[in-house]
């Protein structure tokens, strides 16, 4: 069962780790939200595969409060050129909802080229542009809103931590009908190794819309992670 889900939403991807015998990885965490005065649960699932040139990943994330709830699935595939390896073409698909900030289910796409500004022993730093469009309420409208999508992202490791930095911005292209969506998104993660896979997770998210009429969204995230290969 658990392997027809994830062939049924990773398709071609799973024929191509069979073919390479790399293994698919899986990250669980679980504990405690902060977001502006309320507290709640927290819980995140993640299926990870890296290969040279490939990169396939799906996440589930969601926390609850005690009046609001974000819900968020997604789904990024990458290729690196084979004759230019620094840079690489992208595709993400994802559904979120999120009630803090006044966002009901939503479908977002975007899609693009990527480059590395940098790879090193202990880490790498990547670019992204690329076109996106989203559907702010995927389940009663058919009006799709267009952005520019540019990122910076930065992985490092050390001996005792590990951090991740991701910016985005979304800069809305199409006509501004009710209010103009354009945003950054940021995303700040320390992890601390503890044994056996297992490790403390810190997260501090946040999305900030230029248009300060819309509702900017923070969370600061605590809780213990664990990861292996799925067998």
């Amino acid at each position: 069962m658990r392997y027809g889900l994830i062939a049924f939403l990773l398709g071609p991807a799973w024929i191509s780790a069979q073919q390479d015998s790399i293994r698919w990885k899986h990250y669980g965490r679980g504990g405690i939200v902060s977001a502006d005065t309320s507290n709640g649960g927290f819980g995140y699932y993640r299926i990870n595969r890296q290969s040279e040139n490939t990169f396939r990943d799906l996440r589930l994330f969601a926390y609850g409060l005690k009046e609001d709830s974000f819900i968020y699935i997604r789904y990024k595939s990458s290729d690196k050129y084979a004759t230019r390896p620094r840079f690489y073409r992208y595709t993400i698909t994802s559904y979120r909802k999120n009630t803090r900030a006044n966002v009901a289910l939503q479908y977002h796409f975007n899609q693009g080229f990527g480059m590395f500004l940098s790879q090193y022993n202990n880490g790498l730093i990547n670019a992204e542009l690329g076109h996106a469009f989203d559907m702010s309420d995927y389940l009663n409208e058919t009006r799709k809103t267009s952005y520019i999508k540019t990122g910076l992202f930065w992985d490092h490791d050390s001996d005792r931590f590990s951090t991740k930095l991701e910016l985005e911005y979304f800069k809305q292209i199409s006509e501004v009908i009710e209010n103009d969506l354009s945003r950054i998104q940021y995303l700040l993660e320390l992890i601390i190794p503890i044994k056996n896979g297992l490790s403390i997770n810190v997260n501090y998210e946040m999305e900030d819309y230029s248009n300060k009429s819309l509702t900017d969204a923070s969370s600061l995230i605590f809780a213990l992670g664990w990861q292996g290969n799925l067998k």
